[in-house]
């Protein structure tokens, strides 16, 4: 007996020196994340470090990527010139809570048999979160859910971390000789860093927009989700951002954008959301299907034109110039009744709710 127990522990450890896991994990994390050992980092290591905001969004757009998303989105927005706020969120497998406070440390990865490879070379060393935040330093995980996705917010000063100056302008395209897309020339900006991961990957829809802008696409996002839920249809998984389709209330929508979604934007900005004034973003996918070999693309070339339809509200229809017009005509309309009635008026507010105009008018007595 003692004999066979010997010989079960001998091929315990045999089995054990065979798999290559024992030489590259130090330590088991549960839920699929590893720390690698220093050899094995060091053996995964990347194509480059660090070094510009660019690399920055390249890294989250990947760990993004890896992490099984459909959609991506990158919050860009500069601020007073010299902070550079990126927001990166993604509806892939998300984070166990357990690892939350893990993830920016060294070595910590969920690939633990191999390693991905794409257009930049070699990722899965568990360096990428660990180094973003040695150089960033204010780099934040704002929300994850298993199944839910990520959210992950960094806020960058540009004279410690260089970024290009022109990030507006999207790269040159030009097809191959197989009728390819790809990339020809232009700035090494962020829009060309998620304008190759499109060319490489046109299963990840990418966007790349201001916090306003990301936010209003991820309303309509979660508004055809819930529509398409409310009607009997089975979601493979509701998304961080699902809830945001059910707020109609500009406050409430505002600190949930922070809160869950790490987007600062104003509560004005949040209601403009709600009244499609400011129109959702389509991908940068969806720009290159449309054959886009133009050398003058920018940004703004990713806004959708409003539609009415959006929310199937009739109220949208009318443009704020409208509503500035109507409330002129009202003011001159009231002026002649308060004569009559002693009364003055201060300016009409409009303001569009579905199928109706809600229109505000605070009286006031006339003096003599």
């Amino acid at each position: 007996m003692g004999q066979a127990d010997d010989r079960n522990d001998l091929l315990g450890f045999v089995r054990d020196l065979a798999d290559p896991v024992t030489f590259t994990v130090e330590e088991d994390l549960g839920h699929g994340y590893v720390r690698l050992r220093v050899t094995e980092a060091e053996r995964r290591q990347a194509l480059q470090d660090i070094r510009s905001v660019e690399d920055v969004v390249k890294e989250l757009v990947r760990n993004a990527r890896d992490a099984g998303s459909k959609h991506i989105l990158v919050s860009f927005q500069k601020e007073k010139g010299r902070w550079r706020n990126i927001c990166v969120l993604d509806d892939g497998g998300g984070i166990p809570p357990e690892l939350h406070h893990k993830i920016f440390e060294a070595r910590v990865t969920s690939k633990v048999r191999e390693v991905v490879t794409d257009h930049l070379g070699i990722h899965g060393r568990g360096m990428a979160l660990y180094s973003i935040k040695q150089v960033v330093g204010e780099v934040h995980l704002v929300g994850s859910e298993v199944g839910r996705g990520t959210a992950i917010r960094a806020r960058i000063d540009t004279r410690n971390l260089p970024e290009r100056k022109d990030q507006s302008t999207f790269p040159r395209l030009e097809a191959n000789e197989e009728g390819v897309l790809v990339v020809a020339g232009g700035p090494h900006n962020v829009p060309r860093v998620l304008t190759e991961f499109a060319l490489q990957d046109d299963e990840v829809e990418l966007y790349l927009g201001s916090n306003a802008e990301i936010l209003s696409t991820l309303y309509h996002l979660s508004s055809d989700l819930r529509k398409s839920w409310a009607g009997g249809g089975k979601l493979e998984r509701r998304p961080l951002w699902f809830e945001l389709g059910g707020i109609k209330e500009g406050k409430a929508l505002r600190n949930f954008a922070w809160e869950r979604l790490g987007l600062a934007v104003s509560e004005r900005s949040a209601f403009r959301v709600l009244e499609c004034e400011i129109p959702p973003l389509m991908s940068i996918n969806e720009l290159l299907r449309g054959g886009a070999e133009d050398p003058g693309l920018r940004r703004s070339d990713l806004h959708r034109p409003i539609r009415a339809q959006w929310g199937d509200q009739l109220a949208r229809r009318l443009t704020p110039q409208d509503l500035k017009f109507l409330s002129s005509r009202l003011s001159e309309v009231f002026q002649e009744i308060g004569e009559r009635c002693w009364l003055t008026a201060e300016h009409p507010v409009i303001k569009r709710r579905k199928d109706r105009l809600i229109i505000s008018l605070r009286l006031h007595e006339k003096e003599d």
